[in-house]
């Protein structure tokens, strides 16, 4: 006996492990006996018997081993296709027969404002997107009140007052082949009337921006084969317009 131990082995056989009146299963003094070996399984306490408080062995709990929570894979975007928007239509070329630009500017022809003007941006072109169909003249803008004179020598085809639209215009056939559209003159400076005959420089109206439109400005349009009329188109004026600026 050492200090209250009772200690009692028996080498190769089951053996008891007496502490304080405690007994121990033998295969727990084996696993002592073979520390290399198995070991000792965990013990709880059990109520049988009266002799003292005996321990039974317990399996240990398996362990459980949490997978590794990664990140969920990002949603696949799948890129929707690009609306395409249809071609601005190109503007059609003048036909043979019919004076060019450079040939009408030889023939004197005069820009319709009278006065410092620009052309504004890619909104005033012709061609330009408008609600229900295409712009198809040339805005000149200036400033309101210049006057409008006829770039060629012709007859006056028609004069009248679209309050949605065009406002007070004039439309011109030339004697070269060409038809001019005149839009969004001033109330009341119409100095023509239909049929009348009309020389190159003659005033027509005035720069106004009646109608539809947004600033004073002179909607200038040249067509083909007759203003609106079977077979009739309209050109772009822009090379015109330049041709004629001096």
């Amino acid at each position: 006996m050492r200090n209250g131990f009772v200690c009692a082995a028996t080498k190769g056989a089951k053996a008891s492990i007496l502490l304080a009146g405690l007994a121990w299963p033998a295969s727990a003094a084996q696993a002592l006996d073979n520390p290399g070996g198995t070991a000792a399984p965990v013990v709880a306490p059990s109520t049988r018997g009266t002799g003292g408080t005996a321990y039974a062995a317990v399996s240990p709990k398996p362990r459980t081993v949490k997978k590794p929570v990664g990140r969920k894979p990002a949603p696949r975007h799948t890129p929707k296709p690009p609306v395409l928007k249809p071609p601005a239509p190109k503007p059609a070329p003048a036909p043979s027969g019919v004076p060019s630009p450079a040939q009408t500017a030889a023939l004197g022809a005069f820009f319709p404002v009278r006065g410092p003007h620009s052309f504004g941006d890619a909104a005033n072109r012709f061609g330009a997107g408008r609600v229900g169909h295409i712009h198809q003249g040339q805005d000149v803008l200036a400033s309101e009140g210049l006057s409008v004179v006829a770039p060629l020598a012709g007859t006056i085809i028609t004069i009248d007052n679209q309050a949605g639209g065009a406002g007070w215009y004039v439309a011109e056939q030339t004697t070269d082949g060409l038809a001019f559209f005149y839009a969004h003159c001033q109330a009341g400076s119409v100095a023509v009337s239909p049929e009348q005959s009309v020389r190159a420089g003659q005033q027509l109206c005035r720069v106004g921006q009646t109608g539809d439109a947004t600033g004073p400005h002179l909607h200038f349009e040249v067509w083909v084969g007759g203003w609106r009329t079977a077979g009739g188109y309209p050109i772009d004026p822009l090379p015109y317009l330049e041709a004629w600026t001096r």
